[in-house]
């Protein structure tokens, strides 16, 4: 190779390192979002140590900046209103939701409860029904077999009785 063509290839190298090198350190955004992500860790491992701690500066804070601005407060007021409004009414709803739920689970408890008797009698009166034609056959099995048993003492007793 000569020469032009080597310094060539050996700045297209140093060329390709220095991006490496570029893509390699964090940019500030990195940085940022990387410092952000440490200081959203350690609150929340602040919060997981020191919840009550981590609750009362909340309240606060809350209440400095409440203070601050009259008229959210008024607001603030009027939607704590509305919202105790919003919250019993959701309740009232969900307590309807689940009396039906449990109006429609004892029906079907009902519902299969009938069945599993019904089926109950079917299968106690096929077990009797049974019962009774099994106690038939052996007791017409037994007669035909005292039947045979009496027919064939007499007839060897005739066989016998004629020598």
């Amino acid at each position: 190779m000569n020469d032009p063509k080597r310094a060539e290839i050996k700045a297209r190298i140093s060329a390709a390192q220095a991006r490496e090198r570029a893509l390699a350190e964090p940019t500030t955004t990195q940085k940022v979002a990387n410092a952000a992500s440490d200081a959203g860790s350690a609150f929340t491992s602040f919060v997981k140590e020191r919840p009550l701690t981590a609750a009362a500066g909340g309240i606060v804070l809350g209440v400095l900046v409440a203070s601050m601005f009259k008229g959210p407060r008024r607001a603030a007021a009027r939607g704590g209103a509305k919202a105790i409004g919003l919250a019993t009414l959701g309740a009232e709803m969900a307590s309807a939701f689940a009396n039906e739920l449990m109006d429609d689970a004892k029906s079907a408890a009902r519902t299969g409860a009938h069945k599993a008797e019904d089926l109950g009698d079917a299968v106690g009166d096929r077990a009797r029904s049974l019962r009774r034609d099994a106690t038939y056959q052996a007791e017409r099995t037994g007669d035909l077999a005292r039947i045979a048993s009496r027919e064939t003492g007499k007839r060897i007793a005739r066989v016998f009785g004629r020598r």
